[in-house]
């Protein structure tokens, strides 16, 4: 749903890295900190509040001009003090940057140079000035940013992704070197560094014959590239050849990781997390791991593989996300009513239902909740599957996010934002994920798509069945009265 200039809750995957040379809690000793991770939708990185005044910020270790967002992958080194942070050096993690390829709402999914890149409910999509947008909003050849954790299978879970207004002179992509040859200068940039499965190759050939180069080039090698892109090949100005992680962490005493489990093998006791391998086999566990599993690791580095984490505690926050179910459209307003054992809830009139995998979570501060922590009266904020509905008709909640607000200051009491069904321009009615829309002669309209109001008239004769539109207004018991109506800048396919 679009909201300028407000955050929207993301997940909060985060990765705080604490130095060796200093002994105890280094949040009460005010010594030096470095903290990578993604931020909160407060504004935090690993709980802790991030004071930017006389911060360097870069991009990808380019300086650069962009404010840190939730969402975003950073790091961030400066002085603990308490709960804050006086943040020294702050860098942004971009995994891709270019146009996208493919994009297929209905399974959340797209491609960035040759990339697989996938979105959850807890993804954050805004354009450049902050503007809030959703997977639907964006279309095959806009030039986004990707910040996000590489999966096992190689696909990039985005947490944050940036529309440009316009497309810019270089592309940047993080991979792997295959097919590696040091005469020629080139590789293949892959999606994983199994240089044996041609699945993982992403079609894009690196020539890095006139680019700084920082590492050693060898095969399988992790690789940051930025350059121009001419048809599959990238002529690269800049190729940074890293080890298996990426970064430096060797000295690091301590370490605390959140995020997604991949490749869990229980057997040996070990899963993948944010490119580290951590071992569980002695730490205190709490809940049941799984796949995709988000988990909070506390533990230390082996004294031989920085990369290897051995942990001391896990504790699992969120199971997996449904990958079956991609949120088509969102809903706010106050719980009408709602029944603890069945999991089932009132929203501006609809009905929905969660169960086990639906995410649950505080918008401030960011944290997970349980489903018992909701009633009536509350302010949620409702991502759903309209294509999934229960025997009762309701629709399969994805996200329920407890905010600490009502409404935006606005003095909106509901929110719809969706696609247009059973357009009925004669009684000036339409449906939005099943909720029936009215107005009356006080609504406003917009249209996002060229930046400009309308009057009624001219939307009943512009809107279309699949136009995609943000409602705002009040549930008057039989339907969402719009108060204001925004075609927005995208249609479904």
């Amino acid at each position: 749903m679009r909201k300028k200039g407000v955050w929207k809750a993301g997940l909060a995957t985060l990765v705080a890295v604490f130095l060796a040379s200093c002994s105890g809690n280094l949040v009460d000793t005010g010594e030096p900190v470095a903290l990578a991770g993604v931020v909160a939708s407060d504004g935090t990185l690993a709980g802790m509040t991030l004071e930017l005044t006389s911060a360097q910020v870069t991009k990808n270790g380019d300086p650069t001009q962009s404010s840190l967002k939730p969402g975003m992958v950073v790091e961030v080194r400066g002085q603990a003090q308490g709960s804050q942070v006086r943040v020294e050096a702050a860098d942004i993690k971009i995994e891709l940057k270019g146009q996208i390829e493919a994009i297929d709402p209905a399974a959340g999914t797209l491609t960035v140079l040759g990339t697989p890149v996938r979105v959850d409910a807890l993804t954050r999509i805004e354009e450049e000035d902050g503007t809030s947008l959703a997977l639907a909003d964006l279309k095959v050849g806009d030039f986004v940013e990707v910040s996000g954790v590489r999966e096992a299978d190689g696909t990039v879970l985005a947490t944050y992704i940036e529309k440009k207004l316009e497309a810019e002179a270089y592309v940047e992509a993080k991979g792997f070197a295959c097919e590696l040859d040091t005469q020629a200068m080139t590789f293949a940039l892959w999606s994983s560094a199994n240089c044996a499965d041609p699945a993982f190759d992403t079609g894009i050939s690196v020539n890095y014959a006139s680019a700084t180069l920082e590492g050693t080039p060898a095969k399988g090698a992790r690789v940051e590239v930025k350059g121009s892109l001419e048809g599959n090949t990238l002529l690269a100005a800049k190729v940074e050849f890293k080890g298996r992680h990426g970064d430096d962490y060797e000295g690091y005493a301590k370490i605390e990781l959140y995020g997604p489990v991949s490749n869990l093998d229980q057997a040996q006791q070990t899963f993948e997390l944010l490119g580290y391998t951590v071992d569980y086999a002695n730490a205190y566990l709490e809940g049941t791991l799984s796949e995709g599993a988000y988990v909070e690791v506390e533990g230390t580095p082996d004294a031989n593989d920085p990369t290897l984490v051995h942990a001391a505690k896990v504790e699992v926050k969120y199971p997996e996300g449904p990958r079956d179910h991609v949120p088509s459209h969102e809903v706010k307003g106050r719980i009408e009513a709602i029944d603890l054992e069945t999991m089932t809830l009132t929203v501006a009139g609809m009905d929905f239902y969660a169960n086990e995998y639906t995410i649950l979570k505080e918008d401030d501060p960011d944290r997970p909740i349980v489903f018992t922590d909701l009633a009536v009266g509350d302010w949620v904020e409702v991502k759903y599957d309209a294509t999934a509905q229960n025997e009762a008709g309701a629709y399969y909640a994805v996200k329920i996010e407890k905010k600490g607000y009502d409404d935006h200051g606005e003095g909106y009491a509901h929110e719809l934002e969706g696609y247009v069904q059973n357009l009925d321009r004669e009684g000036r009615t339409f449906e939005v994920g099943g909720a029936l829309v009215t107005v009356n002669k006080a609504t406003r309209y917009e249209d996002d798509r060229a930046d400009r109001y309308l009057s009624a008239d001219a939307f009943w004769s512009l809107v279309r069945e699949g136009d995609r539109v943000e409602v705002k207004g009040r549930y008057d018991g039989n339907a969402l009265l719009a108060w204001k109506v925004e075609l927005e800048r995208s249609k479904r396919h």
